[in-house]
């Protein structure tokens, strides 16, 4: 791979980290926000060498290149000695033999493309539903004596991996509550879930918080809504349900994951 094809690689990675973390929030879909700095640190770092490598490449040459002079002397003194001369090879030369290698190379460019042409979306049903049949996740870390009382009256909001974690952990907790939970629906055999993704560090370690929605039809996959409900007792390793008693259209959060 040559300078000019390094270069051009380390300025378009570079732009599409700071595209999706600093001129938007598409970044979200992949990491957590907390990573934010550290994508605009690495974007900007990446820009700076695909601008400082061509400049040192223009420099290395003109240090080896011959000068018209030099390159005369050269040639006499081989002719001289019954030599080769010996002349510096060319960028072009140099290239020449690149060909196939730079082709090669630009195809690390296509994920990058991916990222300003199509900004692949944050997780949602599809991936819910492939983990249908997988055994129940833990219970989040969640200890009884850190849960806070929820209220008698009105509604409690809560993230989905709180209201999983109380079902599992502290049922008791639940039981006569009102709570409000948002997430985007999934279907199901017989139903849907209210599903979220809890990631850890990134997309990739994405894991399955869903509770199952009694009483209310089924919104259009992917769509976010808010539900408010009553949580119905059962086994603490069943998936958690809810009995709905209100189902509201809402916009997508701005950071998808819990």
């Amino acid at each position: 791979m040559n300078r000019s094809t390094q270069a051009s690689l380390l300025l378009l990675l570079g732009g599409a980290l700071l595209w999706i973390s600093v001129f938007s929030a598409d970044f979200t879909n992949y990491v957590k926000p907390g990573f934010r700095p550290l994508l605009i640190l690495a974007g900007a770092m990446l820009t700076v060498l695909g601008v400082a490598v061509p400049a040192a490449e223009r420099r290395r040459r003109r240090r080896t290149a011959l000068t018209p002079a030099a390159l005369e002397e050269e040639l006499h003194m081989a002719r001289l000695l019954g030599r080769e001369p010996v002349i510096p090879s060319s960028a072009a030369a140099h290239e020449e033999h690149q060909h196939e290698p730079v082709r090669m190379a630009w195809l690390l460019a296509v994920p990058v493309a991916t990222i300003f042409l199509i900004a692949p979306p944050a997780l949602g049903s599809y991936t819910v539903q492939r983990a249908e049949h997988a055994p129940a996740p833990p219970p989040p870390s969640v200890v009884d004596a850190d849960l806070p009382p929820l209220k008698p009256d009105g509604v409690n909001d809560l993230s989905i991996g709180e209201f999983a974690g109380r079902a599992w952990s502290a049922p008791a907790s639940l039981k006569g509550k009102s709570v409000r939970l948002t997430g985007f629906a999934v279907p199901s055999a017989g139903g849907w879930h209210l599903a979220r993704l809890r990631i850890g560090c990134c997309a990739a370690d994405a894991q399955t918080m869903k509770v199952t929605v009694k009483g209310a039809p089924a919104p259009a996959p992917d769509s976010w809504v808010r539900v408010t409900g009553t949580w119905i007792p059962a086994a603490r390793t069943a998936v958690p349900a809810l009995a709905a008693a209100q189902v509201e259209p809402v916009d997508a959060p701005g950071a998808p994951y819990e």
